[in-house]
């Protein structure tokens, strides 16, 4: 009896393993499935701000209108948590203030590379090619 237990033990055991192991398996192939199809969409927006000084002034435009709004964020976070008057919504206001200053700079730099690119064009195509072969060859 006791071995009839372990065997099932055993055998529920393995089957877990096989279905965790074949789910994070198809996360994995899902992944860098996504990973292409936005270095794919980066080199064709890239290709279009080359082509298009419409399409690089709507870019550009896009950035600077979302840098501001971060800007204004930031900014406002403090005013509206110093009009509060506590010390822990003050705490809260320099944490969301820091997290906001972050996804500016994060996104400056985004935007920094991409016209960095633009200068490079021939270069950065390539980058993102060999990438794109990188990710294909891990499928």
């Amino acid at each position: 009896m006791e071995d009839l237990r372990t065997l099932t033990i055993g055998i529920f055991g393995g089957l877990i393993v096989l279905l965790i192991a074949t789910a994070f398996k198809k996360f994995r192939i899902k992944t860098i499935n996504d990973d292409i199809e936005f270095l794919e969409f980066e080199k064709k927006h890239l290709a279009e701000m080359k082509r298009s000084s419409v399409e690089m002034n709507r870019s550009s435009f896009r950035a600077l209108f979302a840098l501001l709004f971060l800007l204004g964020l930031a900014n406002l976070i403090f005013v509206i948590y110093f009009i509060a008057d506590t010390d822990t919504l003050k705490t809260t206001a320099a944490f969301l203030s820091i997290m906001v200053w972050a996804v500016f700079i994060g996104l400056s730099l985004k935007v920094w590379r991409r016209y960095e690119n633009l200068k490079s064009y021939k270069e950065a195509v390539k980058k993102l090619e060999e990438r794109i072969e990188r990710l294909k060859n891990k499928l």
